[in-house]
């Protein structure tokens, strides 16, 4: 009887593990209810998941990257220990059980599944396109062309229920993840039609993210297409992308002449205050950190008062200390280093957007093990395709 349910359920697990991640691509530009019904309805999703994987999942974990599992594995031991030990939230451990079994999901979908995952990226690019067009539009017929350098910030699309992400940050980072994905579909299209499909659905996102002028989105987007060409990009997608970038930087100079000036006095907008009173906190929690999920206290700076290291490395840091900063570095590193020895086509896509939010994390992110955010999207999502990708490469 087991092994009929064990073989029944192992022939329907990629459309089980489907179901997740498809929740947390999709879902995020809309659900029924409250953000809270879509948090609800992703760990429902990831249970079914998980009951599956346990009735089949040796032979799955036979397959994962066994190294980068190791160093997970520590990190997640660390996580336990910083609860029990240093005074951690124990809502860590659910939320930490929650992302475990999402990471799966994914990596089972890399060894078994990929052209599945990648038609639901392909999706979840689609609609972040509408999302970026509507939003767009919205915001022209509310305002009109009204093209003063940081004038309005896009972040909610106007329809309700649709897009609403209520800040350009999250908003630029979300869209930014779609873009990324266009630009990976620019380079892998079959025909020319696809390819031109895919070129107007980027340079819509392109709009899109550059209205939010969130920098994390353009270092986000601009650090991942950079590692996309580097390793698809031939010399004719070189040329048209470079060509693009320059237009779009001579659009910008003239339409807004003030952009550098402008940004250049921002500087990094007292994220320097920021992370000086997160250093000022470590002094006798080097070693281990406050304890996982213990936020900061409230911080003062010119013009508003801030709870979060606005750096997830500092997060990081400050939650877990120099041991889990390492383990994440590790992680982090031996993924990269797994997608790029891989070159799949999910890979290349996973490598982008973890070099993209390499770049992000030093000035942005936050809420490092959480419900479904940017953080699942952006580190989680491409390391779990790294811990599936041991099947591709020995099979090169």
């Amino acid at each position: 009887m087991f092994y009929m349910v064990s073989r029944f359920l192992k022939e329907r697990l990629i459309l089980i593990a489907l179901l997740p991640v498809a929740v947390v691509l999709l879902g995020r530009f809309w659900w029924p209810g409250e953000t809270s019904a879509w948090a609800s309805s992703t760990r429902f999703a990831l249970l079914t998941f998980l009951v599956c994987l346990l009735f089949v999942g040796k032979p799955v974990f036979a397959r994962l990257d066994k190294k980068l599992g190791v160093v997970l594995l520590l990190f997640g031991g660390w996580v336990i220990l910083s609860v029990a030990l240093f005074d951690g939230q124990s809502e860590v451990l659910r939320r930490g059980l929650v992302l475990a079994v999402f990471i799966c999901a994914v990596a089972v979908l890399k060894m078994d599944g990929e052209a599945a995952l990648l038609n639901l990226l392909r999706a979840a690019a689609l609609v972040g396109t509408a999302a970026a067009l509507v939003t767009i539009y919205f915001e022209l017929e509310r305002r009109g062309l009204d093209f003063r350098y940081r004038a309005f910030r896009l972040h909610s699309s106007g329809v309700p229920g649709f897009a609403e992400f209520f800040n350009p940050i999250i908003s630029g980072m979300h869209i930014a993840f779609a873009g990324l994905t266009a630009c990976w579909c620019v380079l892998f299209a079959r025909t020319p039609a696809a390819r031109i499909f895919w070129f107007c659905c980027l340079s819509i996102i392109a709009v899109y993210v550059f209205l939010t002028y969130s920098r994390s989105a353009w270092l986000a987007l601009g650090l991942g297409g950079l590692m996309l060409l580097a390793l698809r990009g031939r010399a004719v997608f070189w040329g048209i992308f470079v060509g693009a970038a320059i237009l779009a930087l001579v659009v910008i100079t003239i339409k807004f002449p003030q952009v550098f000036s402008v940004e250049a006095e921002r500087g990094t907008t007292n994220r320097d205050l920021i992370w000086a009173m997160v250093f000022d906190s470590m002094p006798g929690y080097w070693l281990a950190g406050h304890g996982a999920g213990v936020e900061m206290s409230q911080m003062s700076i010119p013009g508003q008062t801030v709870v979060n290291t606005h750096s997830l490395y500092l997060e990081v840091l400050f939650q877990y200390g120099v041991v889990g900063l390492l383990l994440f570095l590790v992680a982090l590193l031996m993924a990269t280093r797994a997608m790029w020895i891989d070159r799949s086509n999910l890979a290349v896509l996973g490598v982008s957007l973890l070099t993209g939010s390499i770049g992000v994390m030093f000035f942005e992110l936050h809420s490092f093990i959480h419900s479904p955010n940017l953080i699942w999207l952006w580190i989680w999502f491409p390391i779990a395709i790294a811990l599936g990708s041991r099947v591709k490469r020995n099979a090169h």
